[in-house]
């Protein structure tokens, strides 16, 4: 299997010590990582969920990618970094397949040896390929975790089918439909994680999803956390003051641009 799942979603944010103040306390996400990466204009910080990540991006040069993403979008999603054992195969197959390209071959990243995919390749989705160095993304659970894995992310389409097939072509995986607290949707599995694309037809017509997504129904729109317990985490979340809403059985949340969802 050259694809193993997620290893991390990336948000960009204007000011990543503010933003941690939300995800790592408000979210009691653990912070596992801070550095800056002169060649990507930006300061990261990682963040654990388990065995997954979410990497904060706050540029750090106003001709980056990063700053580009956050002057035209605002907060949000940035990419999906999706793990492989062999990145340089996996831009060569992709080559061979006529997706288009940003990095032509592997360089090093702060994931471990890297290559972005044009989003051209995947509908408009900017997605990344990550080859960690060995042993370095073998995360656990902490005793004290509220959260302990990235249960989905969820994407939006106005062709939810079509845009499932093309993730389940470019990275080995299968989709699936399935019924859902948003309607019916595409669920996608790549390794050991899954990617949800809904349609944003239904989206825009589910008034409380649309609140707590901020009325986006397109792109990256948000992240499912598996939380240890439900109440705990919903707990958590009051205690800091965290406005949340529920949708079904899900509990919903806004933060820097990013909506984010747990359920046990």
């Amino acid at each position: 299997m050259l694809y193993r799942g997620i290893h991390h979603v990336a948000i960009a944010v204007r000011n990543l010590s503010e933003s941690l103040k939300t995800f790592s306390l408000a979210m009691g996400l653990p912070v596992s990582r801070e550095a800056t990466v002169p060649d990507q204009g930006v300061r990261a910080a990682l963040l654990t969920v388990g065995p997954d990540e979410i990497e904060l991006l706050e540029p750090t040069h106003p001709a980056g990618g990063v700053a580009r993403f956050l002057e035209k979008k605002g907060e949000g999603i940035h990419h999906l970094c999706i793990e492989t054992n062999d990145v340089a195969t996996a831009l060569g197959q992709a080559k061979a397949a006529n997706l288009p390209l940003i990095d032509q071959a592997p360089r090093p990243g702060l994931a471990g040896t890297i290559g972005f995919l044009h989003p051209g390749a995947n509908q408009g989705l900017l997605i990344e390929l990550a080859q960690p160095a060995h042993g370095t993304h073998t995360l656990s659970i902490a005793n004290d975790a509220i959260f302990e894995a990235v249960e989905t992310v969820l994407i939006g389409a106005k062709d939810a089918e079509g845009l499932a097939a093309i993730l389940a072509k470019n990275f080995e995986g299968t989709a699936a439909k399935q019924d859902g607290p948003f309607g019916n949707s595409q669920v996608v599995s790549i390794g050991k994680s899954r990617v949800t694309v809904l349609d944003s037809a239904g989206l825009a017509e589910n008034q409380v999803a649309g609140r707590v997504l901020g009325g986006k129904t397109e792109g990256f729109l948000g992240v499912w956390l598996k939380a240890k317990n439900m109440n705990a985490a919903t707990k958590h979340f009051e205690k800091h003051s965290v406005p949340i809403e529920t949708v079904n059985e899900l509990i919903g949340s806004q933060a820097n641009g990013v909506a984010v969802f747990f359920s046990a």
